[in-house]
């Protein structure tokens, strides 16, 4: 099985989580999806791919490669006048590995922890909506779902996946984890991967 390579989404990147893998010479692109099982997911080919010899990269680690490619930037000036300029643009791509566990995935979705990242704080609970009350109240009569998190599978990775209603925004790899310790990766900025301590567990 060829090895998966997790697009790093940045905080102004919107669409649906990629994957890459490398063919000898050729990059291959993919998108994720939600699978028919409850908690599984897929790749699904965007028939899409370029040529490793032909982009400029370099790997920050061995489970971190940055591609560098050419881009632009739309600067509003007033209602009349934007201009264009020229960039380089970094994007970054985590190899995915197992995640180590002796953990079911049940039981890991009983688990409660915070993640921590460089002040960053937010509480972790499985399958709970996140929104404040009146947004969900909105989202009831809109019939739409509300922001949450759910445990998913890709191959023998696991994964937090961050859902805004029934569409798949933003995947964070599970490295380990036991009743103690969750350890996650793949984050868009130093540190790429960081240890959480479980806060509880939620009675079966």
């Amino acid at each position: 099985m060829k090895e998966n390579w997790l697009f790093i989404k940045t905080p102004d990147h919107y669409g649906k989580p990629e994957i890459i893998q490398f063919d000898d010479n050729v990059i291959d692109y993919f998108t994720v999806e939600k699978n028919d099982g409850i908690s599984s997911m897929k790749i699904v080919n965007e028939n899409r791919n370029e040529k490793l010899s032909e982009t400029e990269y370099k790997f920050i680690n061995e489970n971190r490669i940055r591609f560098f490619r050419n881009g632009k930037i739309y600067k509003v000036l007033s209602d009349e006048e934007t201009i264009t300029e020229d960039c380089i643009v970094e994007d970054d791509y985590e190899k995915l590995n197992a995640t180590e566990t002796e953990l079911t995935e049940s039981e890991i979705q009983n688990l409660k922890f915070e993640i921590n990242w460089n002040g960053e704080k937010m509480n972790v609970r499985f399958n709970e909506v996140l929104d404040p009350p009146y947004i969900q109240e909105i989202n009831k009569r809109l019939n739409k779902q509300g922001s949450r998190i759910i445990l998913e599978k890709l191959n023998e990775t696991l994964f937090l996946s961050f859902y805004t209603d029934i569409y798949l925004d933003i995947l964070i790899p599970i490295k380990y984890v036991d009743r103690q310790n969750i350890i996650l990766y793949g984050f868009h900025n130093e540190p790429y991967e960081i240890s959480c301590q479980i806060i509880e567990e939620k009675n079966s």
